[in-house]
Order: C-alpha cells, then sequence, then structure tokens
C-alpha cells in the first residue's frame, strides 16, 4: 500500500470506485428529476445492458493492447463522460452516455485485474484481492458523502456560470476530476508487454481474429472445470447482495419495523462481517492451496445467513445473520478474484474476468430490477411467518447461494477426497510448519505470480 507499481494501481482504482459510485449515485438523481421512478429505471437499465453484449469485447481489448494505455483511454473517457452529464436535460441523453460509461467501465475493470498478477507475488494475491475489494465497496460512503456534501454549494459554485448551478451538476465535475487524477496516477505505471501474436502476411488484415479471441475467452470460461463454478458463483453471490439493497429497507422497515434507522443498521452488520471476512482471508488465505474449495464453503456461510434472514422477527437478530452474511461474502469475493488470478494465464486473463464481471453486473442488476416485483408477487401467498413476500424472496436467494456453494463443492470433489485421505501429521507439527511458510511469504521468498508456477509439493 506503500510503494511498488501495484501501490499506485490501488490507488488509482481507490479514487476511480470513489468516482464510480458518485457517478451512480447522480446519474440516479438526475434521472428521477428528468423523468420520476421510470427515469431511475431507464437508469439502472443502461447499466445492465453493455453487461449483457459489451464484456465479451472489453476482454478483447484487455487482452489484445496494452493494458495500461487501455486503463488510460477509459478513464479520461469516462471523465469527459461525465462531465457531459452535467448538462444533461433530456433523459435519452443521459441513457445513452450512461451505456457508453458502462460500456467503458467493462474495458477498464478486465483490464486493470488481468494487470495484478503481474506486479505482485503470488503469495500476495490475496492481500491484493482484499485491498482491491476495500477499494471498490469500501468507497461507497465516501462516494456518498462528496455527493451529500456538494449540495449546499452548487448554486455558488458554477466556474462562472459554465456549471448549471444544480448539485448533479457539481456531482459530475467532482466525478470528473476522480477520474482524471485516477489516469495520471496510472500513468506512473511501468508499461506491460502485449500478448505474442503469429506473424501475418504484408498487407493482409485479420478481420476475424477478435472474434476468435471472443470465442476463445467464452469456451474457456465455459468449459474450465475449476473456472466456470467459480464465476457462475459469483454471479449468483452478488445477485444476492442486490436482493439486500433493494429489499432492505422495506424489510426492515414494514416487516421488522424497526423504523428509519433499520436499514442503516442491515448494511452496517453486513460492512463490518465483510471487512472481518477479508481480515480473515487476508491472514489466513494465503496458506491454503484449494482457494476454490474454501470459496464453496464461504458461499455456503452467505447463503445460509440470507435464507436465516427470512425467519427473524426482530432487527437485531436481522444484523446478526448481516454479519455473518457479510463475512461469507467478503471471504468468497476476495477468494474467488485470488483462485482466478492464479487459474488463469496472461493471455486470457482479460476475457476471464470481463466474463466474470459481465455476469456479476447483470447478475446484480437483474437481482434489484426484479426483487421488488417478486416480493409483491408473492405478498399473502404463503400462510405463516412467509406471509410477507420479502421474506420469500429473501429464502429464495439464500437458497440459490447454497444451491450454488453445493454445485461449487461438487465440482472440486476430487479435491475434497484427496484433501481427507492426506496423511495426518502432529498438529503442532503442523502449526510450526504453517506459521514458517506464511513468515517466509511474508519475507517476500516468493517469485512474482506471473513467473512462479511451480505449485509447492509437501
Amino acid at each position: 500500500m506503500t510503494s511498488g507499481p501495484f501501490s499506485r494501481l490501488w490507488k488509482a482504482g481507490l479514487v476511480s470506485s470513489t468516482g464510480d459510485w458518485v457517478s451512480i449515485l447522480a446519474t440516479l438523481s438526475l434521472a428521477e428529476e428528468i423523468a420520476g421512478s421510470s427515469g431511475i429505471v431507464l437508469a439502472l437499465s443502461a447499466r445492465m445492458v453493455p453487461g449483457l453484449f459489451f464484456a465479451a469485447i472489453g476482454g478483447v481489448v484487455a487482452d489484445r493492447l496494452n493494458r495500461k494505455y487501455v486503463m488510460l483511454f477509459t478513464e479520461f473517457g469516462r471523465g469527459a463522460l461525465v462531465l457531459s452529464l452535467a448538462f444533461a436535460q433530456s433523459i435519452r441523453y443521459l441513457v445513452v452516455v450512461s451505456l457508453l460509461l458502462e460500456a467503458l467501465t467493462l474495458v477498464f475493470q478486465p483490464a486493470k485485474e488481468a494487470t495484478v498478477p503481474t506486479l505482485v507475488r503470488r503469495n500476495e494475491l490475496v492481500q491484493a484481492n482484499s485491498l482491491s475489494l476495500s477499494a471498490a465497496y469500501g468507497t461507497f460512503p465516501i462516494g456518498a458523502a462528496i455527493f451529500l456534501l456538494v449540495t449546499p454549494f452548487a448554486a455558488t459554485v458554477t466556474l462562472w456560470g459554465f456549471l448549471p448551478g444544480t448539485h448533479e451538476g457539481l456531482a459530475f465535475l467532482v466525478d470528473c476530476g476522480t477520474y482524471v487524477l485516477s489516469g495520471l496516477i496510472l500513468t506512473t505505471l511501468p508499461r506491460t508487454q502485449r500478448r505474442r501474436r503469429q506473424p501475418r502476411e504484408r498487407g493482409r488484415r485479420d478481420l476475424r481474429g477478435p472474434f476468435r479471441d471472443i470465442k476463445e475467452g467464452f469456451v474457456f470460461v465455459a468449459s474450465h472445470p475449476r473456472i466456470r463454478p467459480v464465476v457462475l458463483s459469483m454471479t449468483v453471490a452478488l445477485a444476492g447482495g442486490g436482493i439486500i439493497v433493494v429489499l432492505g429497507k422495506p424489510f426492515a422497515a414494514d416487516v421488522l419495523l424497526a423504523g428509519s434507522s433499520g436499514f442503516p443498521a442491515l448494511l452496517t452488520g453486513f460492512g463490518m462481517g465483510a471487512g472481518l471476512g477479508i481480515v480473515t482471508v487476508t491472514i489466513f488465505g494465503p496458506r491454503f492451496e484449494h482457494k476454490d474449495v474454501l470459496f464453496g464453503f464461504a458461499l455456503l456461510v452467505t447463503g445460509a445467513a440470507l435464507a436465516s434472514t427470512a425467519f427473524v422477527q426482530t432487527i437485531i437478530g436481522a444484523v446478526s445473520w448481516m454479519v455473518l452474511m457479510g463475512f461469507g461474502a467478503g471471504s468468497a469475493y476476495v477468494l474467488g478474484f485470488a483462485h482466478l488470478h492464479e487459474q488463469t494465464e496472461d493471455e486470457i486473463r482479460g476475457r476471464t474476468f470481463a466474463a466474470l464481471f459481465g455476469f456479476m453486473r447483470v447478475g446484480l442488476l437483474s437481482a434489484m430490477a426484479f426483487a421488488l416485483p417478486a416480493a409483491t408477487l408473492f405478498n399473502e401467498k404463503i400462510p405463516g411467518l412467509l406471509s410477507e413476500g420479502s421474506r420469500v424472496v429473501l429464502l429464495g436467494g439464500g437458497l440459490l447461494m447454497i444451491t450454488s456453494g453445493l454445485s461449487g463443492l461438487w465440482s472440486v470433489r476430487k479435491t475434497l477426497v484427496s484433501m481427507g485421505q492426506m496423511d495426518e501429521r502432529p498438529p503442532v507439527q503442523a502449526a510450526a510448519e504453517a506459521f514458517r511458510k506464511y513468515r517466509k511469504s511474508v519475507a517476500g521468498g516468493e517469485d512474482t505470480a506471473e513467473l512462479d508456477r511451480v505449485e509447492d509439493v509437501d
């Protein structure tokens, strides 16, 4: 966090993620002001559609071009686009710009994630992903605070009439500054090498190459036995998070009768659990070779906690389960990313993470779009405690997560069997050996993740 190229990449991601949250909040606020509740739906849809069609293209760009320059282009491009939203007066323009912003984001994220293993040692991947997760989602309160703090100054800070004098306009200006600052930080990164390609005949362009790359990426993610389950499971896990975002407030206020403080309490519990999970995985995760196995168990914890929340009758009980859900979700996120970093080669890593981000966004936004209608549909349909539709949806989301976790563990059943058949060593000896390995890894005794492909054999 203090020095080196990964530190600069992380700081750029921290600033950029803050800008993402400011952009989302300001866009939703402006959409509601222009077109009411239907504008919010259109703005959310604009965030979903590019994930369906553009994610694969973003991965090809990240794998074909120099990733440093790709990140620079997308950051400066997003800065220009969000600044133009300060002058948006129609929902059509806002939706088009949101589509372009999401498309650039789907290029930036694969390029950034594919760069991480080239900047850190293999034994540091878990810690690196913990920091990246903190930067991506821990900046939401900062983004929300910036959006609120600029409101009193919107009428006075117009840059001599350049801005329209609205709080959304000033927020978009600040947001533009975050993307530009992130781009300036990224200029200090070392130049990454492009993937070597087969030489082509002079004067002839291979126009089918990008399409072959897209197909290759899809085939790799869909066929790899240790990649496919993690990608699908992370999609389901983030969909569960979308359910909490949409149903958390009405569930806390109307079902648990916790008033206006209930939803912030749920989010606080989830955040505390996620932080505890990240810290735990950061300390102990590097010691485990099979991170996809731990990922499956973490997903089971997440799903069980979400399903159990559907049966609570007090806000204290709900917050307790949210802490456990956050612990599982934070652990699963870090372990899943570290596993994908380890299992993918550099030449296809961008497309792998592009597929992951595309599926995750679709899962999250789909859950946010359908959770409330589903709760209304199931309301008063089941007698007893599950008569509230929100409880049914929470239970269904938890069961879906549990099913996904079990499916992931089934895909690594051979690994589980082999782990169960390993010769047991005295606990003291095993603990001492684990401590020596951990101390050696902290001291920097291993090569970078990109060069160290040799697994330790006990």
